[in-house]
């Protein structure tokens, strides 16, 4: 007789360890779409997927943002398109100029550069969100850190020291407010531009677990009270629930426990395309994926491979010209 645990190990594997997941089609990216993505670094892996698919994007023009508060006022920044000045930046510790508004890849010794850096990346975003078909809002965590001295929310901290700041968690209706505006500018500025809202299954555990739960399910609810209106130009991608509920397990994570690994961003992907694009997209899509392998493989083929490679783009760039 097997020992209890095999038998018990069998009859387990028997049992479904995720569950099936409807997710509604709602198509509305073509082989021609553009997008603008906003929000965490979960953003950063999809936008790269899209950008590597030959789709125009503009991805993070504030560099990676994961606060509701900051999110909206990138958003409204990019719709204003008001240039920042100097006095708008702060010399950290280690001598750099930075931006409470923006990641740290936008910071330098230079302040003059760093100013010049921003404002590039705002007059792009604003020429994009004019003409942009999709916009992407990837919330990240609704724990916030204010900046004392001007008491003002910050979308990095820059690495100056947690003294210099308040740690808070937004209420449901703060995130609602502030996303609701952040909507609103986009309508205003591209009345035609789709928008999704996703949050991001990178899990902050350096806020804590519980505090992590907290502020996911902050925004969770936020997006439940946003998606009420019947706004058939607002849709909403369950990123964090497809790691979350269909995968389910640490081998989808990177060795921090935090970060999805590249097999589950590539399921998460597989979903988004199955949920957004029409035929002609997908098309679009394989072909770009068959290029890409192509290229990496070049000096591994035959001669003849690789002219067919070259045929294989040429048409590529036939279908899909590039605007």
């Amino acid at each position: 007789m097997a020992p209890f645990f095999i038998v018990n190990l069998k009859e387990t594997m028997a049992v479904s360890f995720s569950i099936d997941f409807k997710i509604n089609d709602y198509k509305i990216l073509d082989e021609k779409s553009n997008l603008l993505l906003i929000g965490s670094c979960f953003t950063e892996h999809i936008g790269n997927k899209l950008n590597n698919s030959g789709f125009e994007i503009i991805n993070n023009p504030f560099g990676i943002l994961f606060n509701p508060i900051s999110i909206s006022n990138a958003i409204l920044k990019i719709a204003e398109n008001k240039p920042y000045k100097k006095s708008d930046l702060i010399r950290n510790h280690e001598g750099r100029y930075v931006s409470f508004d923006h990641h740290g890849k936008y910071s330098g010794i230079d302040s003059d550069q760093v100013i010049l850096e921003i404002n590039k990346s705002l007059k792009m975003a604003h020429e994009s969100l004019k003409n942009v078909d999709c916009v992407i809002i990837t919330l990240g965590s609704a724990w916030i850190y204010k900046y004392i001295k001007r008491n003002y929310v910050v979308a990095n901290c820059h690495k100056i020291d947690n003294k210099e700041f308040d740690k808070e968690l937004l209420e449901v209706d703060n995130v609602v407010n502030k996303i609701q505006e952040a909507i609103d500018a986009i309508k205003k500025c591209n009345p035609k531009a789709n928008i999704i809202l996703t949050i991001s299954p990178v899990k902050h555990l350096r806020d804590g677990v519980v505090e992590n739960q907290q502020s996911k399910a902050t925004l969770i609810l936020a997006v439940k009270k946003l998606m009420l209106p019947n706004d058939s130009q607002l849709f909403y991608f369950p990123a964090y629930e497809i790691v979350t509920d269909e995968l389910r397990d640490y081998r989808f994570f990177e060795s921090d426990n935090s970060h999805p690994n590249l097999l589950a961003i590539d399921y998460v992907w597989k979903r988004f395309k199955e949920t957004f694009f029409n035929s002609k997209a997908i098309q679009k899509l394989i072909d770009a994926e068959y290029i890409n392998k192509g290229l990496a493989h070049t000096s591994l083929h035959s001669q003849n491979a690789n002219e067919n490679l070259q045929k294989r783009i040429k048409s590529y760039l036939e279908k899909f010209p590039l605007t």
